[in-house]
């Protein structure tokens, strides 16, 4: 049996994160261990699908492209709180408190990431979305902070702990060559011009999880991209081919549609006027666009 489906960009993530919770590896972090979730646009659904709610947080969203450039946070309300009072990078990554933490299903909020990673293990998982995705399966984070930004802080602390690194992606990441080029390319202190923050490219390792992906680990069917991007909404948006037995086809499909219309909150990033970041030396704030 075959089928034709188009997933917008927010639909995809709805349905990535249906996907996400069905893996084992998450199932057992869920039934015994830690679950730590990056807050963004593509780990925004799946605090939804464990707990049954959406994250209850203004800071939903750490790091984002938007029409004026790079930003490093963005919220329902436009007011990101900092820590750009804290000098030291090594005490500011510990501190981090902007990550979700969930244990026995319950979310938490606040808790200071190097205390959180002191406790991961084998049995726990860390999820972060990321910002390229080369046809291979590497994933790319872009990051603004010197020294790797928090993923590198993260990946530095699985090498010791063991825990697991799953990296939601939709398809809409795709870039046309290799995450090694793209990584040489992102010269994040060479810029002269920027929009936004500049940002360099930090390759991720762990386990990704496409549209692609989702469609085999929540049904066994099998799915190709034929197609992307759109107008009305569908801008960034795939088409997906799928085929497989007709109860495996089914069953993707009602996953599908569950994620149809789904619609992520309005990021409002900061003003520019109120936003001291050391880290954006090249704001759009005085140009037409921003």
């Amino acid at each position: 049996m075959w089928a034709q489906v188009v997933l917008t960009p927010a639909e995809s993530k709805k349905f990535i994160a249906k996907a996400i919770v069905e893996m084992d590896i998450v199932k057992r972090a869920l039934s015994a261990g830690t679950i730590v979730i990056h807050p963004s646009s593509s780990t925004f659904f799946i605090v939804e699908e464990i707990t049954g709610n959406e994250p209850d947080t203004d800071m939903w969203v750490l790091g984002l492209i938007l029409p004026q450039g790079l930003c490093r946070a963005a919220g329902r309300k436009g007011k990101t709180p900092t820590l750009d009072h804290i000098k030291d990078l090594k005490t500011m990554m510990y501190n981090f408190p902007f990550k979700w933490v969930i244990k026995e299903r319950k979310l938490y909020s606040g808790i200071p990431l190097g205390e959180i990673l002191e406790e991961l293990g084998p049995d726990d998982a860390y999820i972060k979305g990321c910002n390229a995705l080369d046809i291979h399966g590497n994933a790319g984070v872009l990051y603004g902070h010197a020294g790797g930004g928090t993923i590198a802080y993260v990946l530095a602390a699985q090498k010791k702990k063991g825990f697991n690194v799953i990296l939601p992606v939709g398809l809409e990441k795709l870039i046309p060559g290799t995450i090694v080029e793209a990584a040489k390319a992102a010269r994040r202190k060479e810029y002269k011009y920027g929009m936004g923050m500049t940002c360099g490219l930090f390759p991720v390792r762990g386990k990704t999880i496409t549209e692609i992906d989702a469609v085999k680990l929540l049904s066994g069917a099998n799915a190709t991209s034929i197609a992307s991007g759109g107008l009305g909404g569908a801008e960034g948006g795939v088409v997906l081919s799928i085929n497989g037995d007709k109860a495996q086809v089914t069953k993707v499909i009602e996953y599908i549609e569950q994620s149809k219309g789904a619609r992520l909150p309005q990021a409002r990033a900061v003003d520019c006027d109120d936003c001291h970041s050391p880290d954006c030396h090249f704001p759009a704030k005085e140009k037409h666009w921003g």
